[in-house]
């Protein structure tokens, strides 16, 4: 095994480190008091380990296999994607920048694609499997609308449980704690499609290697066996904080069954994404959910943090291929 095939092994699972660290999948169980946290990240820990496992290959087909366009894909250019990304969400990390791991990664591949067009005199046309980047792209716009509107029908589907004449405080009360479990189903089901989305994109690394001719096919289980572990070492160490203070501002704020909505329409989305291999922003799809079902109330979201929020997401994609281009061109030079 060459240096560069050990160095992008250490940077992708550096990456799914810090992946895990930005994972809050579990704060609204958390925050509606289903339960604590302790618990709370002793379920996303181990839920998203089985997911980097069993539900990961598709994205990482997506991201590793069938992105770029040339024919011939260099391990130096893998190495510039992993390095931009782990850099940009380390950055992000220690900031407490709201980003996307998804839009980090596919952001460095784009920045690979112009450095390789210019350097090469290649064709940019040729340097990307536009179709597949135009379906990735579509995805990003339309999953988090599905979250936003999923969620208020799933809350109207959910009202005549609670509303029915002549019940009362006790009843729904009684009610409320049975959805408590149900939210704990649709929890687990979102840990699990979270892990496989988002630790998809590191897992596409592994599958970029093999395209660019390393013989590592038979090493495959091992790599994602540790990159599941880390994966949920980042969860429960740094995004511990971030699923405590995201649950904070929930509780007392969602009764189990509003929050049911939220988890149920997430987890759902993300589900089916994973498994026809759509790279997506669960946390772009639940931020959406939540402000689908503050739309059912008559609330709106906080203008200044909403702004913050998707100016993030918009400036991750061209920074991430900003960066990915610079760490590329210095690697294609020296």
């Amino acid at each position: 095994m060459d240096t560069i095939t050990i160095l992008l092994i250490i940077f992708s699972l550096v990456l799914v480190f810090a992946i895990g660290a930005q994972d809050e999948t579990m704060a609204t169980v958390y925050g509606s008091g289903s339960l604590r946290l302790f618990w709370a990240m002793v379920m996303g820990g181990g839920l998203g380990f089985l997911g980097v496992i069993f539900l990961s290959d598709n994205v990482g087909k997506t991201i590793g296999s069938n992105l770029l366009g040339m024919d011939n894909v260099q391990k130096k250019m893998i190495l510039a994607i992993v390095i931009s990304t782990a850099i940009w969400l380390l950055v992000a990390i220690k900031t407490h920048l709201p980003i996307s791991t998804t839009h980090s990664v596919v952001g460095s591949v784009f920045g690979i694609a112009v450095v390789w067009a210019i350097f090469t005199e290649g064709s940019f046309q040729q340097s990307l499997n536009w179709g597949e980047m135009g379906m990735i792209m579509l995805g990003w716009v339309i999953s988090p609308i599905l979250g936003f509107f999923g969620v208020i029908l799933m809350q109207k589907a959910l009202l005549p449980f609670l509303k029915k004449k002549n019940k009362g405080f006790l009843e729904v009360e009684e009610i409320e704690g049975y959805f408590r479990y149900l939210i704990l189903i649709a929890a687990a089901v979102n840990q699990f499609s979270r892990g496989g989305n988002d630790a998809g994109n590191a897992i596409g690394i592994f599958y970029g290697l093999v395209e660019a001719g390393s013989n590592l096919e038979d090493q495959l289980l091992v790599f994602k066996i540790v990159a599941g572990i880390l994966f949920s070492a980042g969860l429960v160490t740094y995004g511990k904080k971030l699923v405590a203070n995201v649950g904070r501002r929930t509780t007392g704020q969602l009764r189990p069954s509003e929050a049911l909505a939220i988890v149920a329409t997430t987890s759902l989305i993300l589900l089916l994404s994973t498994i026809f291999g759509f790279p997506v922003s669960g946390g772009h799809i639940l931020v959406f959910a939540m402000i689908g079902y503050a739309r059912t109330r008559g609330e709106r979201p906080d203008r200044k943090n909403f702004r913050k929020m998707v100016s993030m997401w918009v400036l991750t994609f061209p920074i991430a291929a900003g960066l990915s281009a610079l760490v590329y061109g210095v690697i294609y030079l020296f």
